[in-house]
């Protein structure tokens, strides 16, 4: 397999300050998740709500859920799991190979 390939394939996307991903910042800060770098881990949009799991800079990580009739939108079932508990949980294979290129990429940009 390619590198190039392997990258992409793994390669989590992190949140910039726009508009759209501005929201989710703002609704992890509110539930108590508040940093300088998110990488969105996982996110399932489901019929009523959309899951997302988000890495916090390079020490937590949030779990939460937003309602699609909710306006404003509002962050529900917030959980806060330390980084280190959730790479336990997860165990090895895809979900860990593009936790820890997040966290290499979190480290990275928290560098500068």
């Amino acid at each position: 397999m390619p590198p190039e390939r392997f990258d992409d394939k793994y390669r989590p996307s992190r949140l910039h300050a726009d508009e759209l991903n501005a929201e989710l910042i703002h609704l992890m800060a509110a539930g108590g998740a508040a940093g300088s770098v998110f990488h969105v881990l996982r996110h399932i949009p489901e019929q009523g709500e959309d899951l997302y799991t988000i890495l916090v800079d390079d020490r937590m990580v949030v779990h939460f859920e937003v309602p699609r009739r909710s306006q404003p939108p509002i962050a529900e079932d917030v959980r806060i799991v330390p980084l280190a508990r959730y790479r336990h949980e997860i165990g090895p294979g895809r979900a860990r190979i593009r936790l820890d290129r997040a966290v290499e990429d979190a480290r990275r940009f928290l560098a500068k």
